[in-house]
């Protein structure tokens, strides 16, 4: 029981991070909200935002995979990633838009494997994930 409480907490905090970040961005802040994600990461996977940024795509999917998380906290982390892209792009940093895009579109594939119920709303956004990834 006292893991339950604490993955429900944890998750519960990263929905928060997601919704600061997202309301950073909106104010036009995406800074403050890639801060804010750096420390996530952290703190999540201890790795920096900017080692996320080199780390090969294999090797960070095979660090997710290794932690073996539920479904939920990867889908958390998909959509930090996600938000994490949408900050770089903001900032017309377009080489980490595309990285931070490829690795969310990496969890969201990962999240599709290990949940294996349908959800319209994640085919949604991997359809959107790789339409950006085309350009």
């Amino acid at each position: 029981m006292p893991k339950e409480d604490y993955l429900l907490k944890y998750l519960e905090k990263l929905s928060r991070v997601i919704a600061a970040m997202l309301g950073l961005r909106d104010k036009g802040f995406p800074e403050d909200a890639l801060r804010l994600a750096d420390e996530t990461y952290k703190e999540l996977l201890t790795i920096h935002l900017d080692d996320i940024t080199t780390i090969p795509a294999n090797e960070f999917i095979e660090i997710i995979k290794k932690e073996n998380y539920t479904s939920a906290y990867i889908e958390a982390l998909a959509l930090i990633t996600k938000e994490t892209a949408a900050c770089f792009e903001q900032k017309n940093n377009v080489v980490n838009t595309r990285i931070f895009n490829e690795k969310a579109l990496l969890l969201y594939n990962l999240l599709n494997e290990k949940d294996k119920t349908f959800s319209f709303e994640r085919e949604l956004i991997i359809s959107e994930l790789e339409n950006k990834l085309i350009r």
